[in-house]
C-alpha cells in the first residue's frame, strides 16, 4: 500500500502517515479513571435529533447520535468495516445475484431505552422512511435504501432479511444509525418528532437534557447498556460556534476538552500555546481539489483542461500548504481513495508532475498562441476565472500559487473571492465559474459515495439537466459503466480494482485536480485518552476517558 511520501530531505525527516494508523492516545480501559465528563465543542445545538431527516444531517449531530443510537458496523483506521457485536450476532450476504439478500441476526440483548427489543420492525420502518417512495418523509438519504425491494422477518423477529433488486456492495453502510420504528412510523413524527431531543436510545449513553440558553446537550451513561460500561460518566456538548479561534480560547479556559482546528498556521501556533494541551494529528478524510467547469467556453475543450492540469504544480502546492503544519507534503493522486485507505494508488499518470512545455504545446495545438507573455486566440485573451470562498486562508494561498503557475504558460487567472455563505449556492452549483477551489470528504464507502460527484449529468424532461453533485459537469459513459460494476461488486479486492479504473478515467477527462489530503489536527487535554485524530476510524464511546493520575 502506498502512504503519503516522505518530505524532501531539505525539509528534514518526517515520518509518512501509514495505512491502518491514527493518533488517538490509546490507553487500556483499566488505566482510565472511572467517571468524568468530556466537554465536547460543537458549532450549535441540533435543530432536529433525527439524523436521517433533512434538518438533522450534520457532523455535529452525528457526534451526538453516535453515542446514543445503534451503529451496525464500526470502521478501523483503514476504513474497513467491523461488525458491531453490541447490536448484531451476524450479518452477511446469504443470496447473491440476480437479487441480493442480506441476513442480519440481532443480538438478543439489544433493546431500546424502555426495554423494547430491537427487531426487524425497526429495520423495515427505516427502509420505508428512507427509500424515497414517500416524499412526505423529508430526507437527504435514499441511496442504497432505494435499491431494497423488501425487508421481512426471518425465522423470528430478531432476524432481518433485506432483499435488494441487484447486488449492492455497500450494504454495510445502511441502517446506521438505526432509529426505532416509533420515529419512522409516519412523516409527521419523522420530520418533527425529535426536535427537542431523542425520545429513546440504544447506545452506551442516553440523552439527559438540552439547555438552549446555555447552549449545551448532556448525555449520561445508559444504566441499561449491555456492553462495556463507558469510562466516562457524561458527555456535555457545548455550542461554542464554528470559529476554531473561539474554540481554542474555550480550550485554554478549561471550558472544553479538545478542539479540531483548520490546517492553518495561525491556529496551529495558538493551539501550541495552550497550557496542558497536546497536539494530535493524522491524515484526515478531507481533501482539497480544483474543479474544472466543463461548460465553461474555454474549459469545455479537454486538451485545454489537460494543459491547465500540466501547468498546475500540485506537488508544489502540497508542499507550500502542508510543510508549515509539520506533516508529510505529498500531493494526492486519486479521486476515490485517500492515502491512508486500502486501495490507494497514484493514477494521475502524466499529470502527476507539472510540465510547462507540454502544457504550452497543447495550448498551441488548440490555437491559443503566445503573444508576448499572454496567450490569445482570434483576438480573445486566454483568461480563467477562479472562484474561491472569501473566508478560507488556504484557498487564497492555493489560488495565488495557481495564478502564478498558469501565468508561466501565458494563461491569465482572475481570482474571485466570494462570500462563503454564497459560494456553493450562487456559484458552484449554478456553474458560475471556470475553476473553483473547495474540499471533498473521503468516506469509508469511497465508491458509492463518489458516484454523484463523477457520474454524467442526466438530462431531464423539459430540457433541464440533473448534475447530481458533478459540479464539473464532466463525465463519460466509461465512468458510468465502471461505477455500475463497482457498486454491484461484492468482492472487496475486485471493487478496489474497479475504483482505480474509475479514477484513471476521471484523470483522462481532467474532471478536477486533487491537490492534497488535509491533515486532521486536534488539540486536547493531555490526559484525554482513546480520542484525537481518528482519521477513518470510528469513535469508541465506551473507551473514551481520562488517564489515572
Amino acid at each position: 500500500m502506498l502512504a503519503l511520501a516522505l518530505l524532501a530531505a531539505s525539509c528534514g525527516a518526517k515520518s509518512a502517515f501509514k495505512v491502518g494508523q491514527n493518533d488517538i492516545n490509546p490507553v487500556p480501559r483499566s488505566n482510565l479513571q472511572d467517571g468524568g465528563t468530556l466537554n465536547w465543542p460543537i458549532a450549535a445545538l441540533p435543530i432536529n435529533y433525527n439524523f436521517n431527516g433533512e434538518a438533522g444531517a450534520s457532523t455535529d449531530e452525528l457526534a451526538i447520535i453516535s453515542a446514543l443510537m445503534p451503529t451496525l458496523f464500526t470502521f478501523d483506521a483503514t476504513a474497513q468495516p467491523v461488525i458491531n457485536s453490541a447490536y448484531l450476532d451476524t450479518a452477511a450476504v446469504t443470496t447473491g445475484a440476480p437479487q441480493q439478500v442480506v441476513t442480519y441476526r440481532i443480538n438478543p440483548k439489544a433493546v431500546w431505552g424502555d426495554g423494547t427489543p430491537i427487531t426487524e420492525a425497526d429495520f423495515e420502518a427505516q427502509w420505508r422512511a428512507l427509500n424515497g417512495t414517500n416524499k412526505d418523509f423529508r430526507t437527504p438519504f435514499t441511496q442504497g435504501y432505494n435499491e431494497i425491494t423488501s425487508v421481512t422477518p426471518g425465522r423470528d423477529t430478531r432476524e432481518v432479511l433485506v432483499t435488494f433488486s441487484q447486488p449492492y456492495a455497500d450494504w454495510r453502510g445502511l441502517f446506521s444509525p438505526l432509529f426505532p420504528a416509533s420515529l419512522n412510523k409516519d412523516a409527521q413524527t419523522f420530520n418533527n418528532g425529535w426536535v427537542t431531543g431523542t425520545v429513546t436510545s440504544a447506545g452506551p449513553f442516553v440523552f439527559q437534557s438540552q439547555d438552549v440558553p446555555g447552549k449545551t446537550v448532556t448525555l449520561v451513561r445508559n444504566p441499561h447498556w449491555w456492553g462495556q460500561t463507558p469510562r466516562l460518566y457524561s458527555i456535555v456538548y457545548h455550542g461554542v460556534g464554528s470559529d476554531p479561534n473561539a474554540q481554542l480560547d474555550a480550550l485554554s479556559k478549561g471550558q472544553i476538552d479538545f478542539v479540531g482546528i483548520s490546517p492553518n498556521t495561525d491556529q496551529l501556533k495558538k493551539g501550541q500555546g495552550v497550557t496542558d494541551a497536546v497536539e494530535r494529528k493524522w491524515a484526515g478524510p478531507t481533501f482539497r481539489q480544483l474543479t474544472m467547469n466543463g461548460t465553461s467556453p474555454t474549459l469545455s475543450n479537454a486538451n485545454v483542461r489537460k494543459a491547465i492540469a500540466l501547468a498546475v504544480d500540485r506537488p508544489a502546492i502540497a508542499k507550500a500548504l502542508l510543510d508549515p503544519l509539520g506533516v508529510p507534503d505529498a500531493s494526492l493522486d486519486n479521486h476515490i481513495f485517500m492515502t491512508n485507505q486500502h486501495g490507494y494508488q497514484a493514477n494521475a499518470g502524466d499529470l502527476a508532475k507539472a510540465d510547462a512545455a507540454k502544457a504550452g504545446a497543447l495550448l498551441d495545438q488548440e490555437g491559443w498562441k503566445l503573444a508576448g507573455a499572454d496567450r490569445s486566440r482570434n483576438g480573445q485573451p486566454l483568461s480563467i476565472r477562479l472562484v474561491i470562498p472569501d473566508n478560507l486562508a488556504e484557498a487564497g494561498q492555493e489560488a495565488d500559487l495557481i495564478k502564478t503557475q498558469l501565468k508561466g504558460v501565458g494563461v491569465a487567472v482572475a481570482v474571485q473571492p466570494v462570500p462563503s455563505q454564497r459560494f456553493f449556492d450562487s456559484f458552484v452549483t449554478k456553474g458560475d465559474f471556470d475553476m473553483a477551489l473547495f474540499s471533498w470528504q473521503g468516506t469509508v464507502f469511497p465508491i458509492s459515495s463518489n458516484l454523484p460527484i463523477y457520474q454524467n449529468p442526466t438530462p431531464q424532461p423539459g430540457g433541464d439537466v440533473d448534475i447530481h453533485q458533478n459540479y464539473a459537469r464532466i463525465g463519460s459513459p466509461a465512468i458510468d459503466t465502471l461505477f455500475a460494476r463497482a457498486t454491484a461488486e461484492l468482492d472487496p479486492q475486485k471493487a478496489i480494482a474497479l475504483g482505480n479504473q474509475i479514477d484513471t478515467e476521471i484523470w483522462k477527462e481532467v474532471h478536477s485536480l486533487t491537490l492534497y489530503q488535509r491533515p486532521q489536527l486536534v488539540f486536547q487535554k493531555k490526559t484525554l485518552a482513546n480520542f484525537g485524530a481518528f482519521g477513518f476510524a470510528s469513535v469508541n464511546y465506551e473507551d473514551i476517558g481520562f488517564s489515572k493520575p
